[in-house]
């Protein structure tokens, strides 16, 4: 499958007010979505990129809309955890350094059940 077979697709494809977007690069291309909404640090009505998603010139129809479906799941999870509050805070969110993330692990701060 060709960009173009792959932008032709995406003409059928619907989610939200996401615009969906084949770009190519150095080794064939990827997919992106983008959609307005306020930026998590400013409140500030912004365009906001989903993640990156590599293509192959050697997909399928249905593996490139099931990669658009997959684009779109990822996005929500992503936004609901820019949203998801508990006591204020975004305690799920996704853009929490890795290595602040392991410091947690290693102070092995686990909720766990008290055996029965």
């Amino acid at each position: 499958m060709t960009l173009d077979q792959m932008r032709e697709l995406l003409t059928d494809i619907r989610f939200y007010e996401y615009a969906f977007y084949a770009h190519a690069d150095t080794d064939f291309g990827y997919l992106q979505a983008t959609y307005v909404e306020p930026d998590i640090v400013t409140g500030e009505m912004e365009r906001q990129y989903t993640r990156k998603w590599k293509l192959s010139q050697h997909m399928t129809k249905s593996e490139f809309v099931q990669t658009v479906f997959k684009c779109c799941i990822t996005s929500m999870e992503h936004r609901t955890r820019e949203h998801f509050r508990y006591k204020g805070a975004a305690v799920f969110g996704p853009h929490y350094d890795i290595d602040a993330l392991l410091e947690i692990c290693k102070a092995h701060r686990f909720d766990y059940r008290d055996a029965a």
